[in-house]
């Protein structure tokens, strides 16, 4: 893999990061493919982001940026969130224009109305596929393909 490759889609990824936890979901579009899929287990029942569940992993799929964006922009928006990728993350080269990328993240979530209340942190892997494409000025950039979190850690704490 190219460096320069690496360091892009690593830079994409961390805005990726920065645009949920700012809830600037508009600006997602200069990074994720329309048709990307998201894919997200969360093997704890006490989250606030997806309904609880009596047994086994909960799976929280979308077939769209435009379906995952509806979806995360109305949970989130009572929500303050931090999220922390770990390293530089493991590339796996497909071919030349396709990369699969596992990160390693931490997030912090609690509700936006002060310093008080419930506070979560949890801990998991993106993992990612992203290709080789043109922005919206016909420019070579990498994008997001397809998404899947799985989540190995979750504190809740009131």
């Amino acid at each position: 893999m190219s460096s320069s490759a690496e360091s892009r889609i690593q830079s994409q990824k961390l805005r990726y990061c920065r645009y949920t936890d700012t809830q600037q979901f508009p600006l997602l579009t200069s990074l994720i493919l329309p048709f990307c899929t998201f894919s997200f287990i969360d093997y704890f029942s006490s989250s606030p982001i997806v309904e609880p569940s009596a047994a086994g992993p909960v799976t929280l799929g979308f077939d769209s940026l435009a379906s995952w964006t509806a979806y995360f922009s109305d949970k989130f928006k009572a929500l303050q969130t931090m999220h922390l990728i770990s390293g530089t993350g493991e590339f796996t080269s497909i071919n030349e224009d396709e990369y699969e990328v596992v990160f390693a993240v931490i997030y912090h979530a609690a509700p936006k109305e002060g310093e008080t209340g419930w506070q979560g942190a949890g801990g998991g892997h993106y993992h990612e596929r992203w290709v080789k494409g043109k922005d919206g000025e016909g420019k070579e950039d990498w994008f997001m393909k397809s998404l899947r979190f799985e989540r190995l850690y979750w504190k809740y704490t009131e």
